[in-house]
């Protein structure tokens, strides 16, 4: 089968490698479709020293199953979580699942990815998708799921101000999800290039967008001086900037990399322990909040529609994630459909 590699800067190859056997636990997805993340735009600018698979938000058919696999059956469409819990380990049996770091995890392994035209995953990773939900908004799931992790970090409450640092599909989403928790004055920042993200934004429910390289965010006048919570997806050095925000009180939540110098940050400790304010790391893994997420989409509470500025076919790729890196303006995801997925996206 073929399968994509990548290597900075934005260079994208497809080789020819060999399907090996599948375990009895395992099922062969046929990719149909597979969205561009943030993460593999880090690895097409500066982050893979040599060639690697990648590819993580698939949605599929699945072809063959191994004797053990009960979840699905050959025919059916599924969505593939990226990772999850392994249901042993004392984590897992304490009812912590989300701390478990043992359970399947091939999308991130030197196994062909998900920009490939067939995917193995374990049976846990495979969730039949509801015919009723649009196959290209399933493809959306995965990053919603890190979404909910970073809604969930946050503990948004009723009536609170939250702000949102990064305008990209889960930034956006995530504001989404702050909304529908019931925040009162939601605020969207981002530079003033990200353009249609901003739309989309005030579309989710944004009482106000700000641009943050034309206004400050520590000086912004917030009605009651600050935020209740704070929602980063954008690179660690924004973080210090982000907990001036807060009100006393406050909560930052957190996801993203950064790399070199840039990744360390300094804060105020004294002002940070008067101030009773507090700094959560969003991580995804391995609970990715799957059914609640297909849930939301199925409801209408989000619509990903807007989320899909960019559909192309898989050997397209290299030009797609140069796209997405650089027309932040007007793109938000990219899709990527193999032959047999051309009908979803029609």
């Amino acid at each position: 089968m073929k399968t994509a590699y990548i290597k900075a800067p934005f260079q994208v190859q497809f080789r020819e490698v060999p399907l090996r056997e599948l375990k009895d636990n395992e099922l062969l997805v046929r990719v149909e479709l597979c969205g561009i993340c943030g993460s593999d735009i880090h690895s097409a600018r500066s982050q893979a020293v040599d060639w690697e698979t990648f590819g993580h938000e698939v949605v599929g058919v699945v072809e063959r199953i191994g004797r053990s696999v009960g979840n699905v059956k050959v025919g059916d469409r599924v969505v593939l979580e990226s990772s999850t819990f392994c249901r042993t380990c004392d984590d897992c049996r304490n009812g912590d699942v989300y701390l478990c770091k043992d359970g399947p995890n091939n999308f991130f392994t030197s196994e062909p990815g998900g920009f490939s035209e067939y995917f193995i995953a374990a049976m846990e990773q495979a969730i039949p998708l509801d015919p009723a939900i649009n196959p290209k908004h399933a493809a959306l799931v995965e990053p919603m799921g890190v979404a909910m992790d970073l809604f969930k970090v946050a503990d948004i409450h009723l009536n609170d101000d939250v702000l949102v640092i990064g305008l990209g599909a889960i930034g956006l989403m995530a504001l989404r999800m702050a909304k529908l928790a019931g925040a009162r004055n939601l605020y969207a920042a981002d530079i003033e290039a990200a353009g249609q993200r901003f739309e989309v934004a005030k579309a989710y429910g944004a009482t106000e967008l700000i641009r943050s390289d034309r206004v400050s965010l520590e000086e912004y006048p917030f009605p009651r001086g600050g935020v209740d919570r704070v929602l980063v997806t954008a690179p660690p050095w924004l973080i210090p900037t982000a907990l001036k925000t807060l009100r006393f009180g406050g909560i930052a939540a957190y996801l993203g990399f950064g790399y070199g110098p840039r990744k360390d940050i300094t804060i105020d400790a004294n002002e940070f322990h008067l101030r009773r304010l507090q700094l959560r790391a969003s991580y995804a893994a391995p609970a990715l909040f799957f059914p609640r997420c297909l849930d939301l989409i199925r409801s209408g509470m989000i619509d990903c529609e807007p989320l899909i500025t960019d559909v192309r076919p898989m050997d397209q790729l290299e030009a797609a994630i140069r796209n997405q890196a650089e027309n932040i303006g007007g793109c938000i995801k990219t899709l990527m459909y193999n032959p047999c997925g051309k009908a979803l996206i029609e």
